[in-house]
């Protein structure tokens, strides 16, 4: 297959790669055994590993790699691998036995926080064995650049089955050899053959790229102004900073019908529950800390702006809007109603902001997000700069069947997003049949109270839910 050029958002995902801020993305399956599931684990892993090495075929972007032109000088290329090696993407691990949901999750968020190797596709899944009541749990991550939150659950989706007993039809997996991969030479030459000619080149195309992204960065600033919260409306607290290389991983569900009940009552969504409870919970775990800041906390908010029936192309069609999230009313009815009535207004402005960040992305190009990227770290400027969001809170429609694999069905999927520039915490939502998941990603630095976050959260949740009349229910198990 060609070789293709990423493009400019996806060039930024993998230019702002760093060793303490991995971007990729993930999901959390919990496989439950039945009647005809084996003991062994060495057999099961293996059927597992079997059942994804055959769908391959109708993945074929999971058989490429990423590579980067010298200097950053021109966007990644997507290559065929010819040397891929299923082995190398799915691997076997485990908790002691019989692990508990503290043990998993301790686990799972080491995996996270563990770069993908550069030198193979973009993309691992871990079969983590040992789980109570001898389930399996299965970790997929991918990075960024390949994928958003709406495409990859679409994706991975593909690797499983909608029933046991009748195994979506796989494509032939080896049905070509790939080419050989480029030389840095080479590389250097398709992406920048007026460099070569006249090195000159480099500071003019430098130059050009800083004023064209000012320009637009200047347009789209001046139509959302009157509609969105200014860069520096985040409060400064001790979330925000250089994140370290540790994560924490927490996780628990709700009842999807009952968010939604809630939620249409007020005449908002789930994504204005799950914002409701999370300015909530942060202002409660601040205050624990001695913190009480001075204005609304503000969330980063993913948006998805893909058009219908494209959920399944790899790539990223996301752009982003902050969202104050009303932290400083302490009533969450009223809270609720003020995020109702600002996501309302917000979403008249659409058409304003829909591809802000790809515009952006476009205009600056690798060269000067990598040259960014370098120069932030070298300096740690994340501990000084003020901050753009307090988080980032993303919602993710998911399955509402429930999927197989290996013929064992998966009972649970929680969504894990990445720490992005100075953001030590991602809280993650994820629709799956009747629940709504919650993955909870932090700096162990920045975050080390991540369980009791946790706790405020389902709290919050619970007095949403009972309040409202449902009868609330969440759990971690």
């Amino acid at each position: 297959m060609k070789a293709e050029s990423l493009s400019g958002m996806d060039s930024v995902f993998v230019t702002l790669d760093a060793a303490n801020a991995p971007l990729h993305i993930g999901i959390v399956l919990e496989l439950e055994p039945n009647d005809a599931t084996t003991r062994d684990p060495q057999v099961r892993f293996s059927e597992i590993k079997a059942t994804i090495e055959k769908r391959l075929g109708n993945l074929s972007v999971l058989r490429r790699r990423v590579i980067r032109v010298p200097f950053d000088l021109g966007p990644p290329q997507l290559v065929d691998d010819p040397d891929f090696d299923i082995s190398f993407h799915v691997v076997r691990r485990a908790v002691p036995s019989p692990g508990d949901a503290k043990q998993v999750e301790a686990l799972i968020g080491r995996i996270m926080a563990r770069s993908l190797s550069p030198d193979r596709p973009l993309w691992e899944i871990s079969v983590i064995e040992g789980l109570e009541q001898g389930r399996t749990a299965i970790l997929m991550k991918i990075h960024h650049a390949l994928a958003d939150g709406v495409s990859g659950v679409a994706v991975f989706a593909e690797l499983f089955d909608l029933d046991p007993t009748s195994p979506r039809e796989a494509k032939d997996a080896k049905a070509h050899v790939a080419a050989p991969i480029p030389s840095q030479v080479e590389l250097l030459a398709r992406s920048s053959s007026e460099l070569l000619r006249r090195p000159a080149a480099a500071l003019e195309a430098l130059g050009s790229t800083l004023e064209r992204m000012a320009d637009r960065v200047d347009e789209l600033v001046k139509d959302l102004a009157s509609s969105t919260p200014s860069l520096l409306a985040a409060p400064r607290t001790s979330l925000s900073g250089t994140v370290s290389y540790a994560r924490n991983f927490e996780r628990f569900k709700l009842d999807l019908q009952q968010v939604k009940e809630v939620a249409r009552s007020h005449g908002g969504t789930v994504t204005d529950f799950a914002m409701t409870i999370v300015g909530g919970a942060l202002r409660r775990l601040l205050e624990e800390r001695g913190e009480t800041p001075d204005a609304d906390l503000v969330a980063f908010m993913p948006v998805n702006i893909r058009a219908p029936g494209t959920e399944g192309e790899l790539g990223n069609r996301i752009s982003a809007r902050l969202v104050p999230m009303a932290s400083q009313t302490r009533d969450p009815f009223d809270r609720l109603d003020m995020l109702v009535a600002n996501g309302k207004a917000l979403s008249k402005t659409e058409d304003a902001d829909s591809d802000f960040l790809n515009e952006v992305a476009d205009a600056a190009g690798p060269t000067v997000a990598s040259m960014a990227g370098r120069l932030i770290d070298a300096f740690d400027l994340f501990d000084h700069l003020p901050p753009v969001a307090n988080v980032v809170v993303s919602s993710i429609p998911g399955p509402p069947v429930p999927l197989w694999c290996a013929g064992q069905k998966i009972v649970r999927a929680t969504p894990l997003g990445p720490l992005m520039l100075n953001q030590s915490l991602n809280i993650t939502l994820l629709s799956y049949i009747d629940t709504l998941e919650f993955g909870i990603l932090a700096c162990a630095k920045k975050v080390p109270d991540a369980t009791l976050l946790r706790e405020f959260l389902i709290e919050e949740a619970q007095m949403l839910l009972v309040e409202g009349g449902s009868v609330a229910h969440a759990t971690s198990a």
